[in-house]
C-alpha cells in the first residue's frame, strides 16, 4: 500500500469515527429529551389528579419537575466527580452520598409515574413497569452523553479520538523483509600471507568498534514532558518497563502510529505499546479535565 492511499484510508477512518460519534450523541440527546419528557409530564400529570384546583395544585405542579431534574443532575454527577477526582484520588463518602441522591430521585419520580399510570387505567401489576422504563432510560441517556464527553470534546477543539490517532496495523501493509544476499558461487579467495611483524614496536590496544549500539547512549533522549508523562505511568503500575523505555515508546508514537513498529524499535510485546498509549491517553484526558 502506497503513502498516499494510506494516508486517504486514515483521513476516511477518522471522518467515519468524527460522523459516527456525532450521530450517536444526536441519539442519546433525543432518548434523554423524550424520556425526561415523559418523567416530567408523569409527575406533573399526578400532581394534576391528586391536588385540588388552586395555588396549592400549581405549587405541587412546579414540585413535580424537582424528581427528573434532580435524577438526570444526581447520574450526570457521577461520572464527573470520578473524573475530576481521578480513581486514586476517589472520595467514597462523596460518591455515596451522590449515589443516594441519584437511587432517592429514582424513587420519588417512579412514585409520581407510577400513581399516574394507575390513574389512567393501567393494572395495578403493570404499572410499576412505566416508571422503570422511564427513569431507567433517563439515567442510561445521561450517563452515555456524560461518558462520551471527553471525546466530543477532542473533536470540537480539532484532536483526533484515541481510535483514530493510533490505527492498528492491517495486514495489507505488512513492511515485507529485505531479500537475502545469495551466497556467492566465486570460489574462495586464498588467506594472504602473514605479514612479519616486528616485536620491538609495542603493539597499540585495538579499540572496541563504536557502531555497536550500547543501550541507547547514541539516541537523543526525549521531551521533559514525555519524561513526566512516562513516570506517572510507571507511577501508576500500568505497565512494567522502567521510564526510559516508556518514554522512548511515547517519543515513537508521535511520527509513528503502528504499534508493531514501534515495538520492534523498542524491543517490547506490541500489547505493552498499546498499554502505554492507553495510560498516557487516561493521563492527558485528566489533565486537561483539571485544567478545564
Amino acid at each position: 500500500m502506497s503513502y498516499v492511499t494510506k494516508r486517504e484510508a486514515e483521513q476516511a477512518e477518522a471522518q467515519a469515527t468524527v460522523s459516527t460519534l456525532r450521530a450517536d450523541r444526536r441519539f442519546l440527546w433525543c432518548w434523554l429529551t423524550v424520556a425526561t419528557m415523559l418523567s416530567v409530564c408523569g409527575n406533573v400529570g399526578h400532581a394534576w389528579l391528586t391536588v385540588p384546583p388552586g395555588t396549592a395544585q400549581a405549587l405541587a405542579i412546579g414540585w413535580a419537575i424537582a424528581p427528573p431534574t434532580l435524577l438526570m443532575l444526581a447520574v450526570h454527577g457521577l461520572p464527573t466527580l470520578s473524573r475530576m477526582l481521578g480513581s486514586e484520588r476517589s472520595d467514597r463518602l462523596l460518591s455515596a452520598v451522590v449515589w443516594g441522591v441519584t437511587m432517592g430521585a429514582f424513587g420519588w419520580s417512579a412514585f409520581g409515574i407510577h400513581d399516574f399510570t394507575a390513574a389512567l387505567g393501567v393494572p395495578s401489576t403493570l404499572s410499576w413497569v412505566a416508571p422503570a422504563v422511564i427513569d431507567l432510560s433517563v439515567f442510561g441517556a445521561t450517563r452515555g452523553l456524560v461518558l462520551t464527553s471527553p471525546l466530543a470534546a477532542r473533536l470540537k477543539v480539532g484532536a483526533p479520538s484515541p481510535r483514530a490517532a493510533q490505527p492498528q496495523l492491517s495486514k495489507g501493509s505488512t513492511p515485507t523483509p529485505a531479500p537475502r544476499q545469495a551466497p556467492s558461487a566465486a570460489p574462495t579467495a586464498a588467506p594472504p600471507a602473514p605479514r612479519n611483524v616486528s616485536t620491538d614496536a609495542p603493539t597499540a590496544p585495538r579499540s572496541a568498534p563504536t557502531t555497536a549500539p550500547q543501550n541507547g547512549a547514541g539516541a537523543p533522549s526525549p521531551a521533559p514532558e514525555l519524561v513526566r508523562l512516562a513516570e506517572h505511568i510507571v507511577g501508576s503500575r500500568a505497565v512494567r518497563q522502567d521510564v526510559r523505555t516508556v518514554a522512548r515508546i511515547l517519543e515513537l508514537s508521535e511520527t509513528e502510529s503502528r504499534k508493531a513498529v514501534i515495538a520492534d524499535r523498542v524491543g517490547v510485546h506490541h500489547s505493552t505499546v498499546s498499554k502505554v498509549l492507553e495510560s498516557a491517553e487516561l493521563e492527558r484526558r485528566a489533565a486537561l479535565t483539571l485544567a478545564s
